[in-house]
């Protein structure tokens, strides 16, 4: 007997179940948890003596990080849908959401030995054209941002990161929304010096080991973009300007408010301004904010247009736009944070009346703006919004004067529609107006959060008179709720802000009397009395009335009765004329041209027939004239 005869059946059964289960819980397993997707960026790696500062923006001599060695790997993760170039760089489009950036590494190089390149300490504060607030120790990081690739804005700086963080794999920035609906430029620069020994010696045990030294800079910069081309401030006719500047009372939290004087410096100029396009039309709410009205395709962003240099406001080279290094927003409730030359703070308040966190920009001037451009802020949905910028501004005197100052409004999108789509419940179809379905029905309001909607359910009910009218349900209606009960619904929607209305009804059920009442219009007592009178009602709710029937009925019977039955009466062979025609041909001579074109006729059907008769066909199915006889 042979090993594999050996093994009984249920074994083999067993162990194919084991491994058919490994295989498909390995096979979940890598998928669902599976990291998300990264994409590399390249960058260039510059080398420098002992002496240098980093200097890589006048240097042209550099190689591929893709050819180098690098003290990581740096790559982006998000929704990345198109690789171009801009100006020289990549480029990536991000169809959602946001980015994250990580700069991955080990402790190789840290922890190397005196013999091989290692991390070595460096006590310098410059790096390229930058002055850091601290020594760069164990290595720098500096994340920048700008919108130009020409002017420059730290928004991460982190020294002696190699030795405070030895390993690192968790991203380091994550871009924001204004960022990516502009377009951005960012600039990674890594930088480190290492240290390799050449020669161990000692002379009268002193230490005399020779070493070779070098700086390191790995710099890499992209574009990053998302695809919002159809809204830009010309894509609408119509832009509506929001906020207007004040001095705040309380400096610290951003709240109260002060007249600006003719002594302030901030008198009779402005800063910028915000204003709103891509929508249909607007209304002023009952509280007295705007509302934008937006129909499918709109896309409604709010803007900023910066109309000063925030380095020489209004012209003044002493008066500029300063770093708030602790500043707070009371409306917002926000905790204090380094403002940095401008802070954007944007609430959203949803259709229950459920407020989401702010969103903050910091250094929102310095970072994401440029005089007299149009800066897209955010596109939105349906919804109520609270924006402030909070800002400082330092006239540089020989004591400074320091002012703070806010933009606040409020404002609100809704859908200008006033619809609602009924589908089937089985089937999925969307039902229109007067559809009949015998599953029931769902309500979509596509997102039109802001709509009143209400449903009223009808049914037949026995009554004295017979079937009438009866009201189940009269009263709101929710969106993507279901209604499977038999009855007639009649849904009505509104648009306060519109002031437009819809009705749409359905019918659920296989009752022939409401068919015919949506199908025809007629009241319930009208479709009764029709069928009391004989009326029948078809499937698709249309109804035969009896006198047509019994017409037709009757039309069947005189026709039956005609070929079936003898002729009654004889034929008068006297024909009277009581009248000869005027202009014409005497009745006779119409008559004898009649009996003439009659015998014609017969004869030659005699013939035809005769002819026909003498027709036969031969053997093989060929057919054969005959001779007439």
């Amino acid at each position: 007997m042979s090993t594999k005869d050996s093994i009984p059946t249920g074994i083999k059964r067993t162990v194919a179940i084991m491994l058919a289960t490994i295989f498909v819980f390995s096979t979940f397993t890598l998928t669902a948890f599976a990291a998300p997707a990264k994409t590399e960026v390249p960058g260039q790696v510059y080398e420098f003596g002992k002496d240098s500062h980093y200097e890589f923006s006048d240097s042209k001599d550099s190689v591929s990080s893709e050819n180098a060695d690098t003290y990581g790997t740096f790559s982006i993760s998000g929704e990345v849908s198109d690789l171009t170039t801009k100006n020289g760089v990549p480029a990536y489009e991000v169809t959602e959401g946001n980015l994250k950036f990580f700069y991955n590494y080990g402790d190789t190089l840290l922890n190397a030995d005196e013999d091989s390149w290692h991390l070595i300490e460096d006590k310098s504060k410059k790096l390229d054209g930058l002055k850091l607030s601290e020594n760069i120790l164990k290595g720098a990081i500096i994340l920048q941002t700008s919108t130009d690739r020409l002017n420059w804005v730290d928004v991460i700086s982190m020294t002696d990161a190699f030795n405070k963080t030895p390993i690192r794999t968790e991203s380091i920035y994550e871009t924001n929304d204004v960022q990516l609906i502009n377009g951005c430029y960012y600039r990674l620069v890594v930088a480190y010096k290492l240290r390799i020994r050449t020669e161990d010696s000692n002379i009268l045990f002193i230490n005399t080991d020779k070493f070779d030294y070098k700086k390191c800079a790995e710099v890499y910069e992209f574009y990053a973009y998302t695809d919002t081309s159809s809204a830009n401030a010309g894509a609408s006719n119509e832009t509506y300007n929001l906020g207007s500047k004040v001095r705040v009372a309380d400096f610290d939290s951003y709240s109260g408010e002060e007249t600006i004087t003719k002594d302030d410096a901030h008198y009779g100029w402005d800063l910028g301004n915000f204003f709103v396009s891509g929508y249909t039309d607007e209304v002023k709410g009952s509280d007295g904010n705007m509302v934008f009205l937006k129909n499918v395709g709109d896309k409604v962003t709010l803007w900023f247009r910066l109309n000063q240099d925030i380095n020489k406001l209004n012209g003044n080279e002493k008066l500029s736009i300063t770093v708030d290094g602790t500043g707070s927003d009371q409306y917002f409730e926000t905790p204090t944070m380094d403002f940095g030359r401008g802070t954007l703070i944007i609430r959203y308040t949803d259709h229950n009346n459920v407020k989401a966190e702010p969103t903050i920009y910091t250094n929102y001037l310095e970072a994401n703006t440029s005089i007299g451009a149009d800066t897209k802020v955010q596109l939105f949905e349906e919804g109520d919004y609270e924006v402030a910028l909070d800002y400082q501004i330092t006239d540089d005197q020989l004591i400074d004067k320091i002012g703070h100052y806010r933009i606040f409004f409020k404002f609100s999108i809704r859908n200008g529609n006033c619809m609602v789509y009924p589908f089937d419940v089985a089937t999925g179809s969307e039902l229109t107006n007067s559809s009949m379905t015998e599953n029931g029905f769902r309500l979509d309001l596509a997102k039109s959060r802001y709509l009143k909607v209400n449903l009223k359910r009808e049914m037949l009910a026995e009554s004295a008179d017979g079937l009438v009218e009866d009201t189940r349900f009269n009263g709101p209606a929710r969106d993507g709720a279901e209604y499977t009960d038999d009855g007639i619904y009649t849904i009505t929607v509104t648009n306060e802000y519109t002031g437009q209305f819809t009705v749409k009804k359905i019918y659920v059920g296989t009752n022939n009397v409401l068919r015919a009442y949506m199908t025809t219009g007629l009241s319930i007592p009208e479709i009764n009395s029709l069928v009391d009178q004989g009326a029948t009602i078809t499937d698709d709710g249309n109804i035969q009335l009896a006198s047509i029937a019994q017409t037709a009925s009757e039309r069947n019977d005189v026709a039956e009765s005609t070929t079936t039955s003898e002729p009654t009466a004889e034929k008068n062979d006297e024909t009277t004329v009581t009248k000869e025609p005027t202009g014409g041909f005497p009745v006779i001579s119409v008559v004898g041209i009649a009996i003439i074109c009659v015998i014609v006729v017969v004869a030659m059907m005699a013939k035809n027939k005769k002819r026909t008769n003498s027709v036969s066909v031969d053997d093989i199915g060929n057919i054969e004239g005959g001779t007439e006889e």
